[in-house]
This record gives structure tokens, C-alpha cells and sequence, in this order.
């Protein structure tokens, strides 16, 4: 009888022992885990400065001129070239006539500077072979881009675009001409560029103007 007694004594302490237990366990921890320094997150930088082409355009101050601009194969270039020229309110077709302007006078400068290399003694055969091709193209750049000016002028700019794009192509055959000329570079790289650039913007808002994305 004591025996028993002591087995059911035995198994309440056990009971109780077990329960403390638990309820110790279950208690959550309130200890935070912290990172070592080595482990915690680094802010990234981030990244800043203004475009030139922003930059421009905030000294210009001119919400048209950026969007006239942008689209064009360089329209940091386009609003430089546009912007010391428009006064009052904002045309489009001014803007464009502008940048016209801008290619001739490009391409009057390049075919100048053409024309000075044929008649330098010291230009080498192959390098004239090349120029003599450049000229001629070049003579039809002039052509073409005055007629584009004629075209704007009287608001026809469907026919101005046609007539305009013929202005890559020439460029492109002064191009070929130099690269199938052995030992010969082309004299005007910077020049040539700029002249692409300027057309490209040209192109670009005309197809606007037509499109009416730039009206």
C-alpha cells in the first residue's frame, strides 16, 4: 500500500517537474539578433547628374524645344542648333528651317574643305581619286538641300522629306569612296559625323511635322 502511495507521489512530481518545464520553453526569447558590421547592408549609391541635353534645355528654358528635339538622331544638337534663333512663340516649321540651314552650311563647309585638297599639289593620287568622287556628291547634297529649303518654305514637307533623305546616300558614296581607296582616310571624319548628325535630326522632325507628333 505504501508502495503504491509512493509510485502515484512519484508520478505527480513528475507531472509537475514536466509542466515547468514546458511553460519555461514556451516563453519566447526577447534576445535581438544584430548583424556583425562586416554583414550589414550597405546603401547603394545612387546615381546622379544631369544629361547635356537636359542641361541645355534648362538653361533654355523651353518645354517645345524639348520635345521638337527629342526622337532626332542627336537632339543635343538639334537644341543647340535651334534655340539661339527661335523668338516668340514656337514654330515648328521655323525650328525646321533652322536645322536645315544648319546641314547646308555643314555641307558647304565640308565641300569647301574638299575643294581645297583638289587643288593641294601634295594630295596623294589615291586620296584625289577619292575626293574627285566626294565632290560630286557633295554637289548634290547642296542641290538637295537648298530644294528642301525651297519645299519647307511653301509648307510642303512630304516632298522636302523625299527629297531630303537622298542626303544620307551621298554621304554614304563619299564614304565608300574613301574606304575602297587603299592606304587613303577620310580627311574629315568629325565633319562628315556631325553632317549625318544634322540630317538625321532633319529627317526626324519632318517625319514629325508629317506625322504631327511635332505640330
Amino acid at each position: 500500500m505504501d508502495h503504491l502511495r509512493f509510485n502515484k507521489t512519484t508520478l505527480v512530481l513528475i507531472g509537475t517537474l514536466s509542466c515547468l518545464l514546458l511553460s519555461i520553453t514556451a516563453v519566447p526569447s526577447t534576445r535581438v539578433l544584430e548583424l556583425a558590421p562586416s554583414e550589414a547592408p550597405t546603401a547603394e549609391p545612387i546615381a546622379s547628374g544631369i544629361s547635356l541635353f537636359d542641361n541645355l534645355l534648362a538653361k533654355e528654358s523651353s518645354p517645345m524645344i524639348l520635345k521638337f528635339c527629342t526622337g532626332t538622331e542627336n537632339p543635343t544638337l538639334c537644341a543647340e542648333t535651334i534655340a539661339p534663333y527661335l523668338t516668340g512663340t514656337f514654330d515648328p516649321i521655323q525650328a525646321l528651317e533652322t536645322e536645315i540651314n544648319a546641314t547646308l552650311e555643314k555641307a558647304e563647309e565640308i565641300a569647301g574643305n574638299i575643294k581645297k585638297m583638289l587643288d593641294d599639289p601634295t594630295t596623294t593620287k589615291n586620296a584625289m581619286d577619292a575626293l574627285g568622287i566626294c565632290q560630286s556628291q557633295y554637289d548634290n547634297i547642296l542641290d538637295n538641300i537648298k530644294e528642301t529649303v525651297e519645299l519647307v518654305g511653301n509648307q510642303n514637307v512630304v516632298d522636302a522629306w523625299y527629297r531630303f533623305s537622298s542626303v544620307l546616300s551621298y554621304k554614304e558614296a563619299c564614304e565608300d569612296a574613301f574606304k575602297e581607296s587603299p592606304g587613303v582616310d577620310m580627311p574629315f571624319p568629325e565633319d562628315n559625323t556631325k553632317l549625318f548628325q544634322l540630317s538625321g535630326n532633319c529627317l526626324a522632325v519632318m517625319d514629325g511635322i508629317v506625322n504631327n507628333h511635332k505640330m
